[in-house]
């Protein structure tokens, strides 16, 4: 896979810090489409382990990314670190 359409998505969280996601650019259509394709990823892995009380709070989470816009994610380099805060006041 070409690694120029990869970008690395980590979330910044008091409960899910520093889980990482890479994403294909090719395949997302918008700001809202990386937060739920992460979410899914995260809800995956905790129900692979059956982290019921996780679980919960990752669907009670309030994730946004602040930082870039659709568009800057586009044209970011793969190798950039894109954040998906939850919980924080500049949201």
């Amino acid at each position: 896979m070409n690694n120029n359409y990869l970008r690395n998505f980590y979330l910044s969280s008091s409960t899910f810090s520093f889980y990482k996601v890479e994403l294909d650019i090719r395949y997302i259509n918008s700001v809202e489409d990386i937060i739920v394709k992460v979410r899914k990823d995260l809800l995956n892995t905790l129900e692979k382990y059956n982290l019921v009380y996780l679980i919960d709070q990752c669907k009670n989470c309030d994730f946004h990314i602040h930082s870039h816009t659709y568009e800057e994610i586009l044209i970011a380099n793969s190798n950039d670190e894109i954040y998906i805060c939850e919980g924080c006041e500049n949201h």
